[in-house]
């Protein structure tokens, strides 16, 4: 019996000194350690746990967050209101940390790039939706931290202060674009001729009329509180210009046949008379043939051709189509119209011609046409100028509802990390706990051998 028992002996001795066998036994050996400490085990990771939950809670006391919302049509395209690509980090470009520390009074004390370092931007939602697909958020979280050259002023002061000085600088650089306004009378140079300074400042009292139509159109009651101006009244302003004053000018210039070089004027609009001379022709020539064949056209296609459609409901009905002859006569009334535009302005140059040659202009007629000009411009000017300080307020108004800083409340259990504690101190204690099994799996290695 003993032979037969001494090779499981051996067989049980050989298979207890495997590396599998030991690992399992210092497993036991580890939790057997941890098991027999259990309160004490418990105690400790409640006061780890504690301690790392208030490390989170300190730092979050000077963390502050805000909801950034975007509230216009082309946010959801990643755009900016005057169409430019949107970049949520801007908030933290040197403009924005320079109109920051000037509101917060911090000249001299912390630099722009100092200051970016405690702003962090965050989008709301992932951008990756699934495979190619990606969404454009519309919302960002954004966080301010102070740092130790901020301590004196609170985060949540600070992020107040960071709200406006970005809001202040999209309004300036995303809202309209009011480049437009921008007029100077002085850039008319006057050795140029006197209709072409009239055809230039008429044609800016045209874009500013323009440009008050469309702002009138979006906000028909909107009235400046400091000024007590509307758009209305500026685009009337406007409109008087247009009808009565350009009209005097014009008739002044016109009828006194006022130029700087008569001569080279005259051989100017001969010139044109002869190239819209031509182009008449030719449309009129391209008219006639449009109509001609219009008219050899086959009468039975001339009727309405029907053909089978399908609607949005499956359903089939007849539907009308064009033919060829609609298209003809679709040219032919194009012809016709360039022809009597260019047969308006062949009249126009002809009367121009006739007058420049039959009129002599005196120096005073000229010095009077210059300070006609001269208050023109500066008329213009002035109601620029209107326009600017009406849309100003108009635009700062209305873009202060692009964006939108709502208050990111934090519960008691985010602000002390409550998550992240548990997890940081499990990991804690798997640190120890694999130091404690890999001390036994040494200690029983070295006793076996």
């Amino acid at each position: 019996m003993k032979k037969k028992n001494k090779p499981m002996a051996d067989g049980g001795a050989a298979s207890s000194g495997t590396p599998s066998s030991r690992g399992q036994r210092s497993l036991r050996s580890a939790l057997q350690v941890f098991w027999k400490r259990k309160y004490l085990v418990l105690a400790v990771f409640l006061v780890v746990c504690l301690v790392v939950c208030g490390v989170h809670f300190c730092r979050n006391l000077h963390t502050a967050s805000t909801i950034l919302s975007l509230d216009y049509e082309e946010a959801s395209k990643g755009l900016t209101p005057n169409k430019t690509r949107f970049n949520i980090f801007e908030i933290r470009s040197s403009e924005v940390m320079e109109r920051l520390i000037a509101y917060a009074g911090l000249e001299g004390k912390v630099t722009p790039e100092e200051l970016s370092e405690c702003v962090s931007v965050e989008a709301t939602h992932d951008k990756s939706v699934s495979g190619d697909v990606y969404y454009i958020s519309t919302s960002f979280v954004v966080s301010f931290t102070n740092r130790s050259a901020v301590n004196k002023i609170s985060a949540e002061q600070m992020l107040t202060l960071l709200c406006r000085a970005y809001r202040d600088y999209f309004v300036e650089h995303y809202g309209y674009n009011h480049s437009i306004l921008s007029f100077d009378a002085d850039h008319l140079k006057f050795n140029d001729e006197y209709l072409m300074a009239a055809d230039l400042l008429e044609l800016k009292c045209k874009q500013l009329q323009k440009y008050v139509q469309l702002r009138g159109r979006e906000s028909k009651n909107y009235q400046d509180s400091n000024t007590g101006s509307t758009f209305s009244a500026l685009e009337q302003r406007l409109s008087n210009i247009e009808t009565y004053d350009f009209a005097r000018l014009r008739s002044y210039i016109i009828g006194n046949g006022i130029a700087n070089d008569r001569t080279g004027l005259i051989r100017m609009l001969d010139y044109k008379m002869r190239m819209d001379s031509l182009m008449q022709d030719k449309m009129m020539a391209a008219y006639e043939e449009d109509i001609k064949g219009i008219g050899m056209y086959d009468a039975a296609m001339s009727a309405i051709v029907m053909i089978p459609t399908e609607n949005e409901d499956l359903q089939y009905y007849m539907s009308r189509t064009s033919t060829g002859m609609d298209s003809m006569a679709i040219h032919a009334q194009e012809q016709l119209t360039g022809t009597m535009d260019r047969t308006e302005q062949i009249e126009y140059n002809a009367y121009l011609t006739e007058k420049l040659k039959n009129s002599t202009s005196s120096q005073a007629k000229k010095e009077k046409a210059d300070a006609m000009i001269l208050e023109m411009g500066s008329l213009l000017d002035e109601i620029a100028s209107d326009i600017q300080t009406l849309d100003s307020a108009y635009s700062s108004s209305k873009a202060h509802n692009y964006i939108d800083f709502s208050k990111n409340d934090i519960c008691f259990a985010e602000r002390i990390g409550l998550l992240p504690s548990i997890l940081c101190t499990m990991l804690i204690f798997l640190v120890v706990f694999a130091f404690v099994f890999v001390h036994k799996y040494v200690s029983d290695k070295e006793n076996k051998a």
